[in-house]
């Protein structure tokens, strides 16, 4: 990989195949419109439920703060546990819905890289299973993310209330333990990802391709930052367009109509969401060219060696290239 460039192989490939790349937004945005619908949908199925009868309805037009209020208690009052029960096995539903579209997408896209660079095809015994695992442990690695963020408000909580120390150092303290909870997530999240693209490649299994990556990272550490830091610049690039978008936006707010409002915001958010799963795709392409490099560099090699030696084409009886020196005239 000294003479080819794995971050200009894969932005090369997204623009030269965008198909491919459209293939990665079908799955992912098939997935983020089927768990918009099914969310919104279960918020209506929940406040259908909870019981309202004609005197709440006198009450909550009323106006009255403390009657509204109590309005509300009554009517919220024992759904919780009911709310938490649909809320966790419509969780449950939606990860491994996206564990399956997650490694099927992933399968599809990284045979299609390989197969416009012209490698040889990988091994699909096991794949499918390396990739659900892995995506599996994705999920699993959210999970806990979210745990641990609902976790450190309580640590927070708890530390201000035994405490009494002032509310800025525990607020302080709460977003110390977020960054590092982020932190932590976004590391085993890029390592597992990165891991799913490898082991499509390779068509190996799901802990090879952990270290498979670990592996790249000691042997070709050069390549592997500079396509990450590359594609991770283009992408805080592009949200930092979208957010400048979305505050010109809300700058002309006033002058514009609720409507319109939705649909420029809807489609700045739909616009960057559509060039960061380009750009995603485009890593992706830079992982294959990093796993299989050698294989692809002898490709290029191969494809760029002439039809015959140089010193076949050259006449050495031309008179210009001749070493015997012309006469005066």
């Amino acid at each position: 990989m000294n003479s080819l460039s794995p971050a200009a192989t894969g932005f090369r490939l997204v623009l030269r195949r965008p198909a491919i790349a459209v293939g990665e937004v079908a799955w992912r945005w098939s997935f983020a419109a089927a768990g918009w619908i099914l969310a919104v949908m279960f918020l209506f199925e929940y406040m259908d439920s909870l019981p309202v009868t004609a005197l709440d309805r006198i009450l909550l037009r009323t106006g009255q703060p403390i009657l509204i209020g109590r309005v509300i208690h009554r009517i919220f009052q024992g759904s919780a546990f009911r709310f938490t029960e649909a809320g966790i096995l419509l969780a449950l539903a939606l990860s491994l819905a996206w564990i399956v579209l997650a490694s099927l997408g992933r399968a599809a896209t990284v045979d299609s890289i390989v197969e416009e660079l012209d490698l040889r095809p990988p091994s699909r015994k096991g794949m499918l299973r390396s990739l659900f695992a892995l995506n599996f442990l994705r999920a699993a690695v959210s999970l806990a993310a979210l745990a641990g963020a609902i976790g450190s408000i309580l640590i927070a909580s708890s530390f201000w209330a035994s405490t009494r120390v002032p509310v800025a150092d525990a607020t302080r303290f709460l977003f110390l333990a977020w960054f590092l909870v982020w932190f932590a997530w976004s590391v085993l999240n890029w390592l597992l990802s990165t891991a799913a693209v490898f082991a499509a490649a390779e068509g190996i299994r799901a802990f090879p391709g952990i270290a498979l990556v670990v592996r790249m990272l000691q042997q070709r550490p050069g390549p592997m930052l500079a396509t990450g830091t590359m594609f991770g610049a283009a992408h805080f690039g592009v949200f930092l367009f979208a957010g400048g978008a979305a505050f010109s936006v809300l700058a002309v707010a006033a002058r514009l109509h609720s409507g319109a409002v939705l649909f420029l915001g809807f489609t700045v958010a739909a616009i960057y969401c559509l060039i960061a799963d380009f750009i995603y795709t485009g890593r992706a392409a830079a992982y294959v060219a990093i796993t299989r490099g050698d294989e692809l560099l002898e490709r290029v090699r191969a494809e760029g060696m002439p039809t015959a030696p140089m010193e076949a084409s050259i006449d050495k009886d031309e008179l210009i290239l001749s070493d015997v020196p012309l006469p005066a005239g």
